[in-house]
């Protein structure tokens, strides 16, 4: 497929989650420089959909509420309500007569509204790179040099199929002034002596607690590291996750400070004025990464090639066992995670402070 010239709407197509929204962010940059005068829109579930709010380079952000669907279209009194919220849905993505649809999620969910959109210039990545029969609902199929490739990269590698001009480029994370003078307060109430602040985020949601970090080993990890340097390290927390962090601060012998409650793009404001970001392979990992934040990264099942910090100044943690990576959500024995110890981790933290503490200077 040649590039359309001078597309007048643009839409991508990429519903969930968060850290796979982030990996997109960078292609957008590239579409934006491709096409500075295009209307570009972007699908997307609701959970993720904060993430994108008032981003420069978004003309508007479509929200599919699958969950609130699904929770609803099979109770009596909001059935019809569902069922005309669905069909408003339908009518407006079917309504735009997007000139390209970029299909960067490439399953099921996304192919049907690839199809939705009835658009003829549907681009998704080819069969073997995509899952769920989704290349039968493109027109254009992108096949990447490379099976097992960064998510970044391979998101980029969708727009050189199609003649575009695409390098990396650092995405944007536009936060509002209020947001950024309440996470000024809570840093200015909890670390007035103004040392370095490592963020460590010990959780994953429900969905993902398959690459989960035991609780026990975060709170020595965060003693060994308190005791050894004179920083702060506070455990950041969302949707109910706060009672893992309490109990990682319980088992603790040293002090560490427990993040105020924080909205997405309170969060990412957090995590961008850390000198030192500690978690597995979660959505603040991403963007951590994305902020060039130095990152240590502990991963268990999944392979961080593929979904690892994409800057280079990173540690990861992982275990190459016979049977990772792998997809399981359960496993019985979960080596690949509990065998990495907090030794290994504070080594890897060591490294990097080194760096930190020699090239930055705090007042």
């Amino acid at each position: 497929m040649k590039m359309i010239k001078n597309p007048e709407k643009i839409l991508i197509i990429r519903l969930s989650a968060i850290g796979d929204v982030v990996d997109v962010l960078p292609a957008l940059r590239c579409i934006r420089s491709n096409f500075p005068e295009s209307r570009i829109s972007w699908l997307v579930e609701d959970r993720a959909s904060a993430i994108l709010s008032g981003h420069p380079d978004i003309d508007d952000v479509i929200v599919f509420p699958r969950k609130k669907w699904q929770r609803e279209i099979l109770k009596v009194k909001k059935t019809i309500g569902t069922l005309s919220d669905i069909l408003s849905f339908y009518r407006k993505l079917h309504g735009e007569h997007y000139d390209l649809v970029l299909d960067f999620q490439g399953n099921l969910k996304s192919g049907i509204m690839d199809l939705i959109t009835g658009t003829e210039n549907r681009v998704g990545f080819g069969k073997g790179f995509s899952k769920e029969f989704n290349y039968l609902f493109t027109r254009y199929r992108v096949y990447p040099q490379n099976k097992r490739e960064h998510r970044i990269d391979k998101n980029l590698s969708l727009l050189k199929g199609i003649g575009f001009q695409a390098k990396f480029q650092n995405p944007e994370f536009p936060i509002s002034r209020l947001d950024q003078e309440y996470i000024s307060k809570f840093i200015d109430e909890n670390n007035k002596c103004s040392i370095p602040l490592i963020i460590v985020n010990p959780c994953t949601s429900k969905y993902g607690s398959y690459k989960r970090w035991p609780t026990l080993n975060y709170a020595r990890l965060a003693d060994m590291i308190l005791e050894q340097y004179d920083v702060k390290v506070i455990f950041i927390w969302g949707p109910n996750e706060l009672e893992i962090v309490n109990e990682i601060i319980s088992y603790m012998k040293q002090k560490a400070l427990v993040s105020c409650k924080t909205t997405i793009k309170q969060l990412i404001e957090l995590v961008r004025r850390a000198d030192l970001y500690i978690g597995g392979d979660t959505g603040p990992l991403h963007i951590a990464s994305t902020l060039c934040i130095p990152t240590v990264a502990i991963f268990g099942p999944k392979d961080p090639i593929l979904y690892g910090p994409y800057h280079e100044n990173t540690a990861i943690i992982n275990k190459e066992l016979p049977c990772s990576p792998c997809r399981d959500r359960t496993c019985s024995d979960p080596e690949c995670l509990t065998t990495i110890l907090p030794e290994e981790v504070f080594q890897a933290v060591n490294q990097l402070m080194d760096n930190i503490l020699t090239h930055k200077t705090f007042n």
